[in-house]
Parts: structure tokens; C-alpha cells; sequence
């Protein structure tokens, strides 16, 4: 099984919700994130993704003849490590009135990367939105 986590409202050019780290590092740098304890703990799980998640070595998708970085990811539900902090991030995100969905599928479709953490799947339109 493979897990995603998505923030409602919007779509990326591929026409999928968008995962959360962009947000939540976005709620990080435009609040008080030196005081705000809610803050600094999003801070703190940001950076045990940076230091413990490998970024993928590809996200690129051809789509007309152009590659874009239109990979949507995916955790392992065997990456319990990572579930497990993310699991923390969504909370804090949800402290902040940001809602946070989740999304579990045995086929997230056409793999063009994969690690022991994540897979990165093309999208499909009209799929996963």
C-alpha cells in the first residue's frame, strides 16, 4: 500500500493536490517562527525530513513533447519512520487551520522512481485529485 498526503483547495499543473511540505514551510517562514512553539516544532520535522527522506532522483514526466516536474509522491507503508513524522507535521498543519487529506491506493499508477522510503508516480488525470 502507498500513502500520499494532500492539501485540499489547490491543484498543481498536473491537476493534483499538492503535497504539504511547500505549505508548511511556507506557514514556517511567514509566521513568528521564533516564538511560536506550534512553528518551531513544524520547523523541527521539516528538518528531520531534509536530513532522513532521500529526494527523488526523478520527477520529471513528458507530457507534448516538454518534461515537467510533475511526479506526484508517495510514501511505503512500510516506512513507518517517515509515516510517523509526517503523521506529527499534518497535526501541527492542522493546528494552523491548514486540513491535511490522506490517500491510500495499492496502485498509485506508472512508477518512475523509487526508494525504500517513496515512490514517485506519474499522474493520471482526474485520479488522485
Amino acid at each position: 500500500m502507498y500513502l500520499r498526503f494532500t492539501v485540499p483547495g489547490a491543484v498543481t499543473r498536473a491537476r493534483v493536490a499538492p503535497g504539504p511540505f511547500y505549505l508548511a514551510s511556507e506557514l514556517y517562514w511567514s509566521g513568528d517562527h521564533d516564538g511560536d512553539p506550534v512553528l518551531v516544532a513544524i520547523r523541527a520535522e521539516l528538518d528531520w525530513f531534509n536530513k532522513q527522506l532521500p529526494v527523488p532522483k526523478r520527477f520529471s514526466v513528458r507530457a507534448k513533447g516538454v518534461w515537467w516536474d510533475d511526479g506526484i509522491c508517495w510514501f511505503r507503508d512500510s516506512a513507518r519512520d517517515a509515516l510517523t513524522h509526517m503523521e506529527a507535521l499534518v497535526a501541527l498543519m492542522e493546528e494552523c487551520d491548514v486540513p491535511v487529506e490522506r490517500v491510500w491506493t495499492r496502485d498509485p499508477g506508472q512508477l518512475i522512481y523509487r526508494d525504500q522510503w517513496q515512490v514517485v508516480a506519474k499522474p493520471e488525470r482526474a485520479r488522485f485529485n
